[in-house]
């Protein structure tokens, strides 16, 4: 499911600075941020600069949301990280702005200029908010496969 996957996440989940953590610590969250352009840089560092001016909502805003469920399964050689389907509520219009897609960021402090952008989901069918809650349902091979 994942586009493409943050080099900092990989560096941070070696150096156990960043976990896909299954009991997150009060203040430490996993979070989606609805996104209106399409992301290619893996190469960023944070979640402020990952969004830039492409986070949606700029107009009438949404609440991020936390990500909840994680766990983690070993088979074999890989591990896949998966994590309870998640609903963002009351996704408003934003003029002409779709949501084109979503970013997976660990939220470390409430800060995006320390927050660890995880991963960039392109969605293949970016829509208009109406007001209505849309649920993100996370692929069933899990969120991220690890080999």
């Amino acid at each position: 499911m994942a586009s493409f996957v943050y080099n900092i996440w990989k560096q941070k989940l070696a150096l156990g600075d960043s976990i896909w953590d299954v009991n997150p610590a009060a203040g430490d969250t996993m979070k989606i941020a609805l996104v209106e352009a399409v992301l290619s840089d893996k190469t960023i560092t944070d979640v402020d600069t990952a969004l830039g001016s492409n986070e949606y909502g700029d107009t009438d805003p949404y609440i991020r949301t936390a990500v909840s469920g994680q766990g983690v399964t070993v088979d074999g050689t890989k591990a896949t990280l998966d994590a309870t389907d998640t609903t963002v509520t009351a996704i408003e219009a934003d003029g002409s702005d779709k949501v084109e897609g979503l970013l997976l960021y660990h939220d470390v402090d409430g800060t995006d200029g320390n927050a660890i952008p995880i991963v960039f989901f392109d969605l293949a069918n970016a829509f208009y908010g109406n007001g209505s809650n849309v649920t993100f349902v996370w692929d069933s091979t899990g969120v991220i496969t690890l080999t």
